[in-house]
């Protein structure tokens, strides 16, 4: 009867996101240019009298262009100075202070710590209502229990006073208690220090509920994790709701084991048990019986994890686009669960974009969501009101059909010198300061080197042109030193979900071959400029024949 109960509550609530948070975001895409000009006309008048307001003279601006003449594009490490001195008390970007900072990895350091205001956490929050209303209108997601992955919202504390941490983690604190009644972990679960502590409470919540309905994580290689420990250890948890408690389960698990064990179904345990006696492993049927979908990104590398995952689960699950988004800002919200399509927070943020080739040849033609040509790639510079001023974050978008007068979008990869495959969002910059140290520490005389994201197998390949090398210690010291550099790295490798970086030996001349093959290919001498860090897909199959030897 609560259930009957908690899931009418949820149909009303959502009645509701239909009307007061679904409907202005379509009255927007029909209007996108002028809901965008007074979006930005408000925003410059409220933050005139910041120290970034009054250095580009924001009370004066009447209009986009000449907004767009008048403050250019910065970066997080233009901004950095702002946001430092913001910390410290200052009004420097943003009359309405922050209330939160989102920690995320950097491109020159250990981290960036990026402002949300109380209109970052609504436009947050407010992605979040899209994308449940869309599973709620197009799948069986909340018929029953979530499993849903988050990060943690107190990582700490900055000299202002307020918290660090993940959004993620900041978002499912907002949760209604209603909605947070869904989630199978218990709340404690995604404050856990330890990455394999919060992997081991998942599988065995997953092994435990009754019913699980919807799965909400932003990249799905957390929930391939998930289902590799179940189909790993799949014995040893059914077993721990008997008593045995396997030597390899955490103490931050064994804590909450009296939550996840009260609240289990034990006649499926015993089912699971049965089934296992007879047949290893268990079918992804008897595991996720009801399953109805996965909300997850789809774009960019993560279509190689889906497609790792899905024969773990049920052929009737649905994989739902959660939209494009960072810890700077959600980009997209989804408005169709079955069709993946993702419109701009047009209410929320004022966007431009620049075509692909056009800003990669320095020779950038700046469109509205209007103006956006289906199928084409744009780099996507915003503007927040948490106070992020023609952000360049690096990330290329693909537009897609129209919705009224407004395209819709969806992540395609990061832009030049950044790879991601789990979410480590790694920068030519850290791969060159490893590498340099690298070089000194082993006594390297190296030719050259480049190091390819392998999204098949969620790993760094290091291609190295040198004489002698001992393969294994050079990937341990390469590892080594990338975890020290990125946050975001170090974490997806403490949770394995990115395997260790491999490393091959290349040819005598390699360098220079690649550097003809650019030439050959229109790039004009005098401007070639070697990339060292790329994606494998984009190399297939030139670099085999560069292989000197393998990893030993």
């Amino acid at each position: 009867m609560l259930t009957w109960w908690v899931n009418k509550a949820i149909d009303m609530a959502m009645i509701t996101n239909r009307l007061y948070i679904r409907r202005p975001l379509l009255h927007a895409a029909r209007h996108p240019q002028s809901i965008q000009s007074g979006l930005l006309l408000s925003l410059l008048k409220e933050n005139a009298d910041t120290e970034f307001g009054r250095r580009y003279d924001f009370a004066s601006i009447k209009n986009l262009s000449e907004y767009q003449q008048r403050v250019p594009v910065h970066d997080y490490d233009k901004l950095e100075p702002y946001i430092t001195r913001q910390i410290h008390g200052h009004s420097a970007l943003t009359t309405d202070p922050p209330v939160f900072y989102a920690r995320t990895s950097g491109t020159t350091g250990r981290y960036k710590d990026i402002p949300l205001n109380r209109h970052g956490l609504r436009q947050v929050s407010l992605a979040q209502k899209q994308l449940a209303l869309s599973l709620w209108s197009d799948t069986g997601f909340f018929t029953g229990q979530i499993l849903g992955f988050a990060g943690n919202a107190d990582e700490g504390i900055l000299p202002n006073g307020i918290s660090y941490g993940s959004v993620s983690g900041a978002t499912y604190q907002s949760l209604s208690r209603v909605l947070a009644s869904k989630f199978a972990v218990p709340a404690k679960t995604h404050m856990l220090k330890s990455i394999d502590s919060k992997y081991q409470v998942f599988a065995l919540a997953a092994l435990g509920c009754e019913r699980i309905t919807g799965v909400v994580t932003a990249n799905p290689s957390s929930m391939l994790k998930l289902v590799r420990l179940i189909n790993e250890h799949a014995n040893e948890l059914l077993n721990v709701f008997y008593g045995s408690i396997p030597k390899w389960l955490s103490s931050e698990a064994r804590n909450l084991l009296p939550d996840i064990i009260g609240k289990a179904n034990l006649p499926r345990i015993a089912m699971l048990r049965d089934k296992l006696n007879s047949q290893r492993p268990l079918d992804p049927d008897q595991i996720f019986p009801n399953l109805s979908a996965v909300a997850c990104w789809t774009g960019g590398s993560c279509g190689t994890a889906i497609h790792q995952l899905k024969p773990y689960l049920p052929e009737h699950v649905q994989f739902v686009e959660y939209g494009y988004g960072a810890s700077e800002f959600m980009g997209s919200v989804n408005v169709h669960a079955k069709a993946g399509l993702c419109l701009p927070q047009l209410t929320e943020h004022v966007y431009e974009f620049v075509l692909r080739e056009d800003w990669e040849a320095n020779h950038p033609v700046f469109v509205g969501p209007h103006e956006l040509i289906p199928g084409q790639d744009y780099y996507v510079f915003v503007t927040t009101r948490s106070g992020l001023y023609r952000y360049h974050i690096n990330d290329i978008v693909r537009a897609g059909e129209y919705i009224d007068q407004s395209a819709t979008i969806s992540f395609l990869q990061k832009g030049k010198g950044v790879t991601n495959i789990t979410g480590e969002k790694l920068s030519e910059h850290q791969l060159i300061e490893a590498m340099d140290n690298c070089i000194q520490t082993l006594g390297l005389n190296a030719g050259g080197y480049f190091a390819l994201a392998n999204e098949e197998e969620f790993r760094y390949d290091l291609y190295i042109e040198v004489m002698s090398i001992d393969h294994n210690r050079l990937a341990g010291e390469l590892d080594h030193k990338l975890r020290a550099l990125n946050v975001e790295y170090e974490d997806k490798r403490e949770s394995n979900r990115l395997h260790p970086p491999r490393v091959h030996q290349l040819v005598d001349g390699a360098t220079e071959h690649i550097k003809q093959w650019n030439i050959q290919r229109g790039v004009r001498e005098v401007q070639y400029k070697p990339a060292l860090l790329g994606y494998h897909r984009g190399w297939q199959p030139d670099i085999f024949s560069l292989i000197a030897t393998e990893q030993n």
